[in-house]
């Protein structure tokens, strides 16, 4: 994507990104083909508003013609059932709004696929680059079972033991690159973010200033900076029936935590980030679809980050500003801003030294506009901050990026 004179396929991109940047009330669901069951083959889109469903992705009853394709040159040998790529059941899911896809990976796959969701048919892109492999799946600490995208547009998926932390790029050279394991914060206490008793399972949401919020399907609630791999406590979450397990997490367009469970078709519940008080959806006697995973592109703290700039005068890692690739690969990268204001900005990157590297003056004039940035040749590898400055001088952006 470029900034001067954009194709209609670059036009096209900027403006899917600003129309699924606002925050949706509806979320994908990985379910069972009935209420109660637990199979984790089907795909709906569920209305968070009601728990009803708006329509079917995805039901291998339905589509019988899937279009495979290979995203990897790992590949050796392709391995998927056409007539029934979730005959496994899905594991984890997550939702990129920039690209239209849905992500998911199986509970015995060692790949990572998506649903190409601007295509008419089904059609589903498999990559097998080996850095996704966590070990033998039979062994449930291997089983990735949280996956969600941080406000930066980076994927991020994780075991149930927590020991594998891998972060996914979803450009035309897609990346895949095992981090290493989390590490429990100091308050954690006898809460390991390890422990299978308390952290296992579960799902993934991203927050507005680059962190990940996991809740386990012991109802405990963690906060992960994808930078230290450092996992926080936040604590437990109240008001949940004794038997429900959280297995599903989304985000709603009230910015609250929504949660289902795989185990139980009684309710959805809603979650006070703040409080950590839960209260269920609504008090029908219609049961819903228990549901082993959700996803869906909002954020948490998605509409603070935007509009509180006087108490937050630095936005780090908001969604105003999409970086991607991140980690560069080849000495450019490209700017979106999702969500500044239309007027004049100033665009700085500085090395770790605080050596300024690069300034260009940036007038924005459409929510979606987008800059491509191409780094000095005498720049090297390293992490670099890329700051946004207002006319006002207020900060609209700064974080991170990394060269590789």
């Amino acid at each position: 994507m470029k900034k001067t004179i954009l194709p209609i396929s670059a036009f096209a991109a900027a403006f899917l990104s600003l129309t699924a940047s606002a925050q949706s009330n509806k979320t994908f669901a990985v379910t069972s083909e009935s209420k109660g069951t637990y199979n984790w083959t089907v795909v709906r889109e569920i209305d968070l508003a009601t728990g009803e469903v708006i329509k079917d992705l995805y039901n291998s009853t339905v589509n019988k013609n899937v279009t495979v394709k290979s995203e990897s040159s790992d590949v050796a040998q392709l391995r998927l059932d056409q007539t029934s790529p979730m005959s496994q059941g899905v594991a984890a899911a997550a939702f990129d709004a920039k690209h239209n896809r849905l992500y998911f990976t199986t509970m015995r796959g060692t790949d990572l696929r998506y649903f190409d969701l601007n295509e008419a048919g089904t059609t589903i892109s498999v990559n097998a680059n080996k850095n996704f492999n966590t070990g033998n799946k039979f062994d449930e600490a291997n089983v990735i079972t949280r996956m969600a995208f941080t406000a930066d547009g980076l994927g991020y998926a994780i075991t149930n033991d927590g020991k594998h932390v891998i972060r996914f790029t979803t450009d035309q050279k897609p990346t895949v690159t095992d981090l290493g394991q989390l590490t429990d914060g100091k308050d954690n206490g006898t809460i390991s973010v390890h422990n299978q008793c308390s952290s296992w399972g579960g799902d993934m949401v991203g927050d507005a200033y680059g962190n990940l919020y996991m809740v386990t399907y012991r109802n405990y609630l963690f906060k992960i900076n994808p930078q230290t791999l450092i996992a926080d406590l936040v604590g437990q979450i109240k008001g949940l029936p004794a038997q429900f397990t959280s297995n599903g997490a989304a985000v709603d367009a009230n910015g609250e935590l929504f949660i289902s469970s795989a185990m139980m078709a009684d309710n959805y519940f809603k979650v006070n980030i703040s409080t950590l008080d839960a209260t269920p959806l609504h008090k029908k006697e219609d049961k819903v679809y228990n549901a082993s995973d959700l996803a869906n592109s909002n954020l948490l703290y998605q509409n603070k980050s935007v509009t509180d700039t006087k108490s937050r005068p630095e936005l780090r890692g908001n969604s105003a500003v999409s970086i991607y690739p991140n980690p560069v690969v080849s000495k450019s990268f490209t700017v979106q801003f999702d969500k500044v204001p239309a007027g004049q900005y100033n665009l700085a990157l500085t090395d770790a030294s605080g050596r300024n590297v690069m300034t260009r003056l940036v007038k924005i004039s459409l929510f979606g506009q987008v800059e491509r940035i191409s780094l000095p040749r005498a720049s090297g590898g390293g992490v670099y901050m890329l700051k946004l400055t207002g006319g006002d001088r207020q900060v609209v952006y700064n974080d991170k990026i990394v060269v590789q």
